[in-house]
């Protein structure tokens, strides 16, 4: 035998063992199908595992149970869906009232943005008008106070005025009494004078008393003093008037009482202004 034979005869020992390896390995891999697939829970129970077929069975109940389940979940999605289209319904229809009530909200902020800057716009103008009528109102206050000053000063000139007026009003009706009763004593003088055989326009008029007296009232430029027709003072006679060493001027009498006359600066003789207490004379003691 040639060393190629041995090599063969090896090759087919190898080959030997492996088949034989493989016949091994089958054989303990072997199973009997039927006897899997008839295998029982009692064999189960008994330590060997379920077959196929109750394992299909198993598997059948359990899918039905699965289905039951499923068709209960699909039954529970379908009112669960069913409910929320409703609360969808409720929560579209609610969002639809909240768009609208945003809708009106808007609007009535606009119309109240428009209000407000219409009022913004009437308040500046307002403002404008407040300002240019209270400087009026500035003006015409100052106006007033002008004019009330001016109707204060007339109103003292006219108290003064209606002071001087019943002031003279007063030595009106005092001369218009004294006239009175000097055209009675006149009237009396000529008829005595008359039963005497004499004229009275043969007595002397520029005779004048040598009599004093005081001043006791100064209005402009009436002077009231303390002679009178008992004094033997006539209306037209002149009375000077002193005061200390001072000469204020001459009053020339204009109404005579008994016991007071009434007379008015001569303004040629004024040197000063005639006060009451001055002292007054028919005549100037030398």
């Amino acid at each position: 035998m040639n060393i190629i034979g041995k090599i063969f005869v090896f090759a087919v020992f190898v080959m030997s063992l492996v088949f034989m390896s493989f016949s091994v390995a089958v054989y303990s891999t072997h199973t009997n199908w039927r006897e899997e697939i008839e295998r029982t829970a009692d064999q189960v129970q008994a330590g060997k595992p379920l077959g196929y077929k109750a394992q299909l069975t198993e598997a059948k109940k359990e899918r039905e149970t699965l289905t039951n389940q499923i068709n209960a979940l699909t039954q529970r999605v379908a009112e669960k869906e069913a409910s929320r289209d409703q609360i969808v319904a409720k929560l579209q229809t609610a969002l639809e009232q909240k768009d609208k009530e945003l809708r009106d909200l808007r609007e009535k902020k606009e119309s109240r943005e428009n209000e407000r800057e219409q009022a913004q716009t009437e308040l500046t103008a307002t403002r404008a008008e407040l300002e240019k009528v209270t400087k009026t109102v500035d003006d015409l206050r100052s106006q007033i106070r002008g004019m009330q000053a001016k109707v204060d000063e007339q109103v003292d000139r006219t108290a003064k005025l209606a002071g001087d007026l019943h002031e003279k009003e007063s030595f009106l009706e005092i001369a218009t009494e004294r006239k009175k009763q000097l055209e009675k004593q006149v009237a009396s003088a000529r008829e005595l004078l008359k039963l005497h055989g004499l004229a009275i326009d043969s007595l002397p008029r520029d005779h004048v008393p040598a009599i004093d007296g005081m001043v006791t009232a100064v209005a402009d430029d009436a002077v009231e003093v303390t002679l009178g027709g008992d004094d033997g003072v006539q209306a037209g006679h002149f009375l000077e008037v002193w005061r200390d060493d001072e000469y204020p001027g001459r009053v020339q009498v204009i109404s005579v009482k008994p016991d007071r006359c009434v007379g008015r600066v001569v303004p040629e003789f004024r040197r000063g202004i005639i006060q009451p207490g001055d002292r007054v004379a028919t005549r100037l003691k030398a």
